[in-house]
């Protein structure tokens, strides 16, 4: 009996079109977004506010860093930058387990 192996597990799948689940969400949650700012405000502003949110909107859900998303890389950055940060030297601790390789 033979089975069938999966090839490209590292990549996410296309779900909607060219965009994964993950971008599909966020360019929908920009869209919502969009539409509650143009019933809120009058045209002029609905301009002003419309291209920071079509920025950040579509750089959250395409632009990639260091080959990770920027939303991953944007929480990795903020997780380094307010955890603590103390090393402690222990000349008695042999070895440092540094997860698995």
């Amino acid at each position: 009996m033979r089975f069938q192996v999966p090839q490209f597990i590292e990549t996410e799948e296309k779900i909607i079109g060219p965009f994964t689940i993950k971008q599909f969400i966020f360019i929908t949650i920009g869209g919502m977004l969009l539409f509650l700012i143009f019933f809120l405000v009058t045209p002029g502003w609905f301009v002003i506010l419309a291209i920071p949110v079509i920025a950040i909107t579509l750089s959250l859900a395409l632009i990639k860093v260091a080959e990770m998303p920027l939303y991953l890389y944007l929480a990795h950055a903020l997780s380094f930058a307010f955890n603590p940060k103390r090393y402690i030297y222990r000349p008695d601790q042999e070895e440092i387990n540094h997860g698995p390789k």
